[in-house]
This record gives C-alpha cells, structure tokens and sequence, in this order.
C-alpha cells in the first residue's frame, strides 16, 4: 500500500476508532450479525477479544478480506470470498482511498477502482465480476459495522485511515512498520 505513502504513520482517528471498537465488542459478544462472522473469520474467541482497540479493528475489518478461520458463512459465500485475490481488494482499496472521505462505496464502484487502479495489472474480467462484487456485498456490512463505511456506503475518516491497513493485516503485513512485519 505504499502508493498512499501519505497515510503510513498517520495516527487513526481515535474517537472514531474508540467508539467503532465499542460497537464491535458488544456486537462480537452478542453474536449478530455480521459481528459473528467477522469475529470468528478473524480468528477471535469471543471469550477472548482483542483488548487493543487497533488489534480488534484491523481484525474485523480485515478478517472477510483474507480469513484466519472460517466465518460461519453459508459455504457458497465462503467461497466467493476466498474467490477474492490480493490485487481485487488492493486495487479496491486503493481506489476507494484515493477518490476520498465520502467516496462511494457500492460493489460496483469497488470493482471499478480495481479496473482503474494503476498498481494492479489488467482489471476484473466481465464473467468474474459478478462474483466479485457479491464478495464485496458480503464484505461491506463488515465494513459498515467497523464504520470504514457509512450507511449510505461511502468512505468515513476512519475507513480511509484504516481499510488499507485492515487489507495490509489481511495478508500478514503492517503499513506502517518498513519491516513490513506484521501487526500483533
């Protein structure tokens, strides 16, 4: 994600990340929807959540993207998210962070920023992109439950600061340690 070098080192939105990591707590532990499923995609024991607000978010965030364990989805859904390569959420991510705080966010604006993403070589051929965007409709409510998005699915402050880092801790990386070691 080094294309937005702008954001690496950036402190979060703290308010916001405090209050979204309140939120998923007591959803986690209430086992809702879609709390359950991000839950237990990123690996978390409801017994155990991250105290870390930051551990906690990424982990919800990122844990549809690339799962830790299985989410509890029907087996078809699973299946489309594990359909979901690196380049697809990247250029997703790198799009919709570049068009800004209030960009939208639909499954088909999220596979357009693939297609214009510079980073990602060739964009989303047609036969597959139904499948993409249903990934990404079974990604959002995540996303809209950590408050990356908003209800009118458009990117808030804290979707901007954290979507790239969620997808960074996706595949075991950290944006904001050169090392590229991974957030613990």
């Amino acid at each position: 994600m080094l294309a937005h070098p702008e954001i690496a080192g950036e402190d979060p939105p703290r308010d916001a990340l405090e209050a979204a990591a309140d939120r998923l707590r007591t959803g986690m532990e209430d086992r809702t929807w879609p709390y359950e499923h991000m839950r237990r995609a990123a690996g978390f024991r409801r017994s155990k959540l991250p105290g870390d607000d930051l551990k906690l978010w990424l982990g919800a965030a990122g844990g549809l993207i690339s799962m830790r364990e299985q989410s509890g989805l029907e087996v078809e859904a699973e299946s489309w998210l594990m359909a979901l390569e690196l380049g697809d959420c990247v250029g997703a991510i790198l799009g919709l962070v570049r068009a800004g705080v209030g960009a939208p966010a639909t499954p088909k604006d999220l596979v357009a920023y693939i297609g214009d993403c510079p980073e990602v070589e060739g964009e989303v051929d047609p036969d597959d992109a139904t499948l993409v965007e249903g990934a990404f409709e079974l990604i959002l409510p995540a996303w809209q439950a950590a408050d990356a998005i908003d209800p009118d699915r458009r990117l808030t402050p804290l979707g901007r600061w954290g979507l790239p880092r969620a997808v960074a801790w996706a595949w075991n990386g950290n944006l904001d340690d050169p090392s590229g070691r991974r957030y613990e």
